[in-house]
């Protein structure tokens, strides 16, 4: 059965931190973690983008460029892809699997929804953070499917990496 843990939250709240500290804790314990980190790129102390990081990196999107535009961002299709064939093979090859994030810039690419789509239905430990205002199909879905659904705020934010390893670990 899956396990569906949704994190949400404003920007900047802290969501891709939590993440990143579960995931280390959980390689610690030799928990086998997949997926994708959507991690700000940053120049001057000014938002220029994001990349996606797992054990490689690519550029999801960026103040210049030719893909789909989403606000002042240019969507890298080919970082969507990335995305895609990362949270493929976890699937395939992860105990958990992490999937930060679901947001309008990675809906813009056709192989990221369906590997997304995917993990509504694999046997493992999903976690998804999920665009906080985003109205998709594919984020209704994972709202509607999960265990848990973690609104992630300034008043809790230093106890949701603990609150998400008690889920992992159950």
């Amino acid at each position: 059965m899956t396990t569906i843990i949704v994190l949400t939250g404003v920007p900047r709240v802290g969501k891709t931190t939590a993440i990143m500290r579960l995931a280390l804790v959980l390689k610690e314990r030799g928990v086998k973690v997949g997926g994708i980190v959507s991690r700000e790129l940053r120049t001057n102390n000014m938002r220029i983008g994001f990349d996606l990081s797992t054990d490689d990196k690519s550029v999801l999107a960026s103040l210049t460029g030719r893909g789909p535009k989403v606000g002042k961002y240019f969507v890298n299709l080919e970082g969507c892809r990335f995305a895609a064939e990362r949270l493929k093979d976890a699937v395939k090859n992860s105990d958990i699997i992490i999937c930060d994030e679901i947001g309008p810039m990675d809906l813009k690419s056709k192989e990221f929804i369906d590997s997304v789509k995917d993990l509504l239905n694999v046997n493992k430990k999903v976690i998804a953070v999920v665009h906080q205002k985003l109205v998709h199909a594919v984020t209704d879905e994972f709202r509607y499917k999960c265990s848990l659904l973690i609104e992630m705020n300034l008043q809790n934010r230093e106890k949701i990496s603990e609150i998400l390893l008690s889920k992992c670990s159950e």
